[in-house]
């Protein structure tokens, strides 16, 4: 023996061939006992496979359950966490699973669990109970039927990526029909008036030899002027609302003003038709608020021309409230009451969509745009606030607005003073007019002249400058500026005039088609006492610079 080992001990390669030959040996019983053992226990490799699904695969949730009497052997480790059903439970009755859904669905389970012919995996989709939780389950047969694997499958996030397409879908599709409708209606909305003015002017034409007919023709004209007017403001305010480019002013302003200024738009109106009247303040104990004055009014008179527009009898009543007041913010409720001919539930659950009115006859009958509302609506959500709206059939509506207002810092303001207010004349007054455009430069020297005005027109900014520059100090009483003009606009032709001696006082105003409460802010900001928006009323105009003289002069 000890020869032996010496022998294999100098040769290396005999000792190599003997390892493999160990190695193979080893492998080749064991082979024999698990194949021995597989036929003696055929469930073997069956369980094994089982165990490692059961605690190792988190990607489903399995339950093995004996078809004989559906006793559950094995439950995934993570069932409980998924389900929100204790294993002891399931182990005990698997039909606990039926809490997980719905009874329709578990009713529909069962109906075609009973009928699957257990040859292919049977598979279920369904929802959870209370939760957006969505899984397909799928049974499988194992040795012939003995036992039933249930594996649930979590599909969620693709049944919720499929539902956000669907919504998407529908998003786009109703944008896109709400889109044809808008434009149907704008086309409708805007070419109706357009063809009264033109009809208007025309009949003025043709009635040369009667002046009082062609002045009731022209003030038709003017009349329907103005609501197109109104009407183009009402889509460019739904338009910047929408786009989240309308800007709120927060100023302070007395709110005890409002009142005033809401009887002298609808008072006389209402009181014709002898309905009752009246506005009313109830539990302040401060007047200044810090908010948008104009846009506030802007509320009320939507609301209470609905109200003026449905009440034929009765009372309408404007209610301001103090409701409560915390850490100087008070909680202001608005109210306008009507007894009007009221509206339907149906057309209460859509009132504040553009364009909506109750029927066509209502269109026809009382006008309007169907705008108002959608504003409203928009107004009081940027003032973070909010608005309820009550009203029956053949009773009335009450619409209620709530809105959180910081207290002014101080309680006396300028506006307090007593200011007597000089009717401005633009008679013998020197008038400086930038404006480029021909025809509107044609309609404000008409009418500034036919007011005694004297107006000298220029056609841009450097033309405005270096004019301003020719005369003395105090030769113009006001400058009137276009905005928008070629070679140098408006607001640098106001810095420019802004740096001479003589024009640090001069009172120049803007004139300009944007409208809204940024680029008044921005005109004064540029170095202009004021903002005219055309098309421009030259009653408001000489209102206002009634108004600016007699606070310079006081």
């Amino acid at each position: 023996m000890k020869k032996i080992i010496i022998t294999i001990g100098k040769n290396s390669q005999t000792i190599f061939l003997l390892i493999v030959l160990v190695i193979g040996l080893v492998i080749l019983l064991n082979t024999i006992a698990f194949f021995y053992k597989k036929h003696k226990n055929p469930r073997f490799s069956q369980k094994e496979f089982l165990n490692n699904i059961f605690y190792e695969d988190q990607s489903q949730v399995y339950v093995l359950v004996r078809k004989k009497d559906y006793k559950v052997l094995f439950l995934s480790s993570h069932f409980e966490e998924v389900f929100h059903i204790l294993p002891k439970r399931i182990q005990v009755d698997i039909e606990v699973l039926k809490e997980i859904v719905e009874d329709d669905t578990y009713r529909q389970f069962l109906k075609e669990y009973k009928q699957w012919n257990q040859q292919e995996p049977f598979k279920y989709f369904f929802k959870m109970k209370d939760e957006n939780k969505w899984f397909i389950l799928t049974i499988t047969a194992i040795e012939h039927g003995k036992y039933h694997l249930f594996a649930f499958y979590d599909h969620s996030e693709d049944v919720l990526k499929e539902l956000d397409y669907l919504q998407q879908i529908e998003t786009t599709k109703n944008e896109s029909e709400y889109k044809a409708s808008f434009l149907s209606r704008m086309s409708h909305e805007i070419r109706t008036p357009m063809n009264g003015i033109i009809g208007m002017l025309t009949l003025a034409r043709q009635s040369k030899q009667d002046a009082k007919q062609e002045s009731y023709y022209l003030q038709q004209a003017e009349d329907i002027s103005k609501y197109l007017l109104s009407l183009i403001n009402e889509v460019l305010d739904m338009s910047r609302m929408e786009a989240g480019k309308l800007e709120l002013e927060s100023r302070p302003f007395n709110i005890y003003h409002l009142k005033a200024q809401l009887n002298n738009i609808f008072k006389e109106t209402i009181e014709k038709k002898n309905v009752l009247f009246k506005i009313d303040y109830f539990d302040f104990d401060v007047k200044y608020f810090m908010g948008d004055e104009l846009r506030i009014m802007q509320i009320l008179v939507n609301l209470l021309s609905n109200a003026s527009k449905f009440t034929d009898n009765g009372e309408i009543t404007v209610t301001f409230r103090q409701m409560y007041k915390e850490d100087k913010v008070a909680n202001i409720m608005m109210r306008v009451h009507d007894t009007g001919k009221g509206m339907s539930r149906e057309f209460l659950s859509h009132i504040f969509r553009p364009f909506e009115q109750e029927g066509v006859e209502i269109s026809k009958k009382y006008g309007g745009s169907g705008l108002g509302m959608a504003i409203t609506d928009q107004l009081v959500k940027l003032m973070g606030g909010e608005i309820v709206v009550d009203s029956l059939e053949g009773k009335g509506s009450d619409f209620t607005v709530f809105l959180n207002l910081p207290v002014a810092p101080s309680q006396e303001y300028e506006d307090e003073k007593e200011v007597v207010v000089e009717q401005f004349s633009f008679e013998k007054k020197r008038i400086l007019l930038a404006e480029d455009n021909e025809i509107n430069a044609e309609i404000c020297m008409s009418v500034l002249n036919s007011k005694g005005a004297f107006v000298e027109r220029v056609e841009n900014g450097q033309e405005a400058v270096d004019t301003f520059k020719k005369h003395a100090k105090n030769y113009y009483d006001l400058i009137l500026m276009d905005i928008q003009m070629p070679q140098m606009d408006g607001y640098e032709a106001t810095q420019i005039i802004r740096t001479m001696e003589s024009g640090k006082a001069i009172p120049i105003f803007a004139l300009s088609a944007d409208a809204y409460v940024e680029n008044k802010r921005y005109s004064k900001e540029m170095g202009m006492d004021g903002h005219f928006s055309k098309p421009i009323d030259f009653d408001v105009m000489e209102k206002e610079l009634s108004e600016y003289f007699s606070r310079r002069d006081a």
